[in-house]
């Protein structure tokens, strides 16, 4: 159905009620149109919001010796054509940024076997008492005082054999240019 050229013509003038009949006229066929391009409802229902905004926005533009049905048709396909390469876009960019947070966690769990590897090597190259005592906290989780409970030493000599052991990795992973992960293990 046309719309006759009186209600074109109100619809220029900026009336709301012949916008209103412009739009119930128009927008099933509009979201038909939508649906079939888009596949999706609310897609679909958002260019028909979208096609009779910019309608409504550019109503002074209108030519009321021509079909509006044409015009508006245009505006939605266009309007669903740049929904289509919006999310185009959209799925490249989030292929990308798998890609690269993949990227990222290969890289991590490199360095992290590496780390595991240089601190696993750092301490077995230190004396076994002091070797035992950072064994017992570190991987055990045990406390001073059950370390020198197990030990049969004092806790204060627990203590000052963790702070050298911290001392010597922290010299080590410096060389390895493996502070930053020293800091973290101190934390441990």
């Amino acid at each position: 159905m046309e719309i006759c050229s009186q209600v074109r013509q109100n619809l220029r003038s900026g009336d709301r009620s012949a916008f209103k009949l412009v739009f119930d006229t128009y927008s099933p066929g509009i979201f038909e149109l939508s649906y079939k391009i888009l596949k999706s409802r609310e897609l679909a229902e958002e260019i028909v919001q979208d096609t009779f905004i910019k309608l409504w926005l550019s109503r002074e533009n209108i030519d009321i010796s021509r079909n509006l049905w044409s015009l508006i048709y245009v505006i939605a396909k266009r309007l669903c054509f740049n929904k289509l390469r919006s999310a185009k876009y959209d799925i490249l960019l989030q292929q990308e940024l798998v890609h690269h947070m993949s990227l990222a966690v290969e890289d991590s769990t490199t360095q992290v076997n590496e780390l595991e590897q240089l601190l696993k090597h750092s301490v077995g190259l230190l004396p076994a008492r002091q070797r035992e005592v950072w064994q017992l906290s570190r991987e055990e989780g045990l406390s001073h005082k059950e370390i020198a409970d197990h030990l049969g030493i004092s806790p204060n000599t627990v203590k000052n054999s963790l702070v050298q052991t911290l001392k010597y990795l922290r010299q080590h992973f410096k060389k390895a240019d493996y502070l930053y992960f020293f800091i973290f293990l101190y934390f441990l």
